[in-house]
């Protein structure tokens, strides 16, 4: 593939994504009512992984009109199709209602009221949901939850952004019904007492909810995801993860009858679907540290400069510790360097990466890259964008995206306007 399209290079195994699809469902099997994935394709909209979770039928979680217009285009089921806000904006929900999306997540009084709006102007009548901030304590890479945060209202409030008043506001309305709520903790979570803590929570607010409005009903629940990935120490299963709180799912089933469980994953989907292959071009050793600089940088990883994201690397061809030419024990210190002149392109180790007998010419395999890195790609330093190459599931080898070039780049940035 190196040979074929170059270095740096993405590489995607679409049965593992089948496969990560699968082990999620199958984690809540315990659950007692029915189960849906939704995949939040902001860690990855590449069209072929949309069309690959397409055939596991997952649900498609969506935040932004980008995104719609990428599920249109691959011609997914509407039906299939959570969508989450952030601005919130009139127009932006008209355009969601008229595309036949019929599940929206309101995360404010204001979104409430423009998604009330846009239901008028479309004639339809959507599910709405409330987005929930527990306001519990994470241990997460990334908090998404905390007080005074920007997601979702708290359960009650001194002002209309607060869950009590928009489900009673939802109730007695005839251009939105009430369908459940939606809840996101974080991302990479491996302490799961949070998700135990804000489902106490929501107990006491759905028991509070039921008994000053006799029609409250929850159909569809929504936890968020947080499933954890490994990037360098072992991290818990889906399965240990579901574990924790499946049997106080259950309870709240039993307290307020059976929902629709609504499980979501970018990261976990992904992650270990994907490799960025890059070309070692330059080396160089003083006061036993070595440099080893390679063709790619933080443009196309951007999670290692902004996260210090350590992803597992290895040298391909793979070989023992020893140097092959002098017999001496690579030096300890290896740093492992971007093409880009930036202090910050400096990719961290993982403690599972092998960079043994680094030299020109053999490539390092930066593993599970297939979240956030692939849609962060950026322009810096004049930078194109890697092609990408997915394995398909018959085993043959496809081009899934161009790389772009430099004219490309050149007429994008209005170099044929003047």
């Amino acid at each position: 593939m190196a040979a074929e399209y170059g270095t740096p290079l993405y590489l995607v195994d679409e049965d593992t994504l089948h496969a990560k699809a699968r082990e999620l469902h199958r984690a809540y099997s315990k659950y007692k009512g029915p189960v849906k994935v939704a995949y939040s394709i902001k860690a990855n909209f590449s069209p072929a992984v949309i069309r690959a979770f397409m055939k596991d039928g997952l649900t498609f979680d969506l935040t932004s009109l980008g995104e719609l217009h990428f599920i249109r285009q691959c011609n997914a089921d509407p039906e299939n199709v959570i969508y989450t806000s952030v601005t919130e904006e009139p127009e932006e929900y008209v355009e969601v209602l008229r595309s036949g999306v019929r599940r929206v997540v309101v995360s404010s009084h204001k979104g409430m009221m423009n998604l009330a709006y846009a239901a008028g102007k479309a004639g339809v009548r959507p599910l709405a949901m409330v987005r929930i901030n527990p306001e519990v304590a994470t241990d997460a890479k990334v908090r998404a939850s905390y007080k005074n945060g920007k997601f979702g209202v708290p359960f009650n409030g001194g002002t209309i952004d607060s869950a009590a008043k928009m489900v009673k506001h939802m109730l007695a309305s005839d251009l939105l019904k009430f369908e459940g709520f939606h809840f996101h903790l974080g991302s990479q979570i491996t302490d799961f007492s949070c998700y135990t803590h804000a489902l106490d929570k929501m107990d006491a607010f759905m028991t509070k909810m039921k008994k000053e409005n006799p029609a409250f009903q929850v159909n569809t629940f929504d936890i968020g995801g947080g499933t954890p990935v490994f990037y360098n120490d072992p991290v818990p299963t889906p399965a240990e993860m579901a574990e924790n709180h499946t049997s106080r799912l259950n309870q709240l089933a039993d307290n307020h009858g059976v929902f629709t469980l609504m499980i979501e994953s970018g990261r976990f989907l992904v992650a270990e679907s994907s490799i960025l292959v890059s070309k070692i071009v330059n080396t160089k050793e003083y006061n036993e540290h070595k440099i080893v600089i390679v063709d790619a940088g933080y443009h196309i990883l951007l999670d290692a400069a902004l996260l210090k994201q350590e992803y597992p690397q290895e040298v391909i061809p793979v070989v023992d510790s020893k140097d092959q030419t002098t017999g001496l024990a690579a030096p300890k210190n290896t740093h492992l360097a971007g093409r880009l002149c930036d202090t910050y392109d400096v990719f961290p180790l993982s403690k599972a990466s092998d960079m043994s007998s680094p030299e020109v010419g053999n490539y390092v395999s930066f593993y599970n890259v297939g979240a956030y890195s692939v849609v962060f790609n950026m322009p810096f330093h004049c930078q194109t964008k890697p092609p990408i190459v997915m394995k398909d599931s018959d085993g043959k080898y496809r081009l899934v995206r161009k790389g772009t070039t430099y004219e490309h780049l050149f007429a994008e940035e209005g170099g044929h306007l003047a």
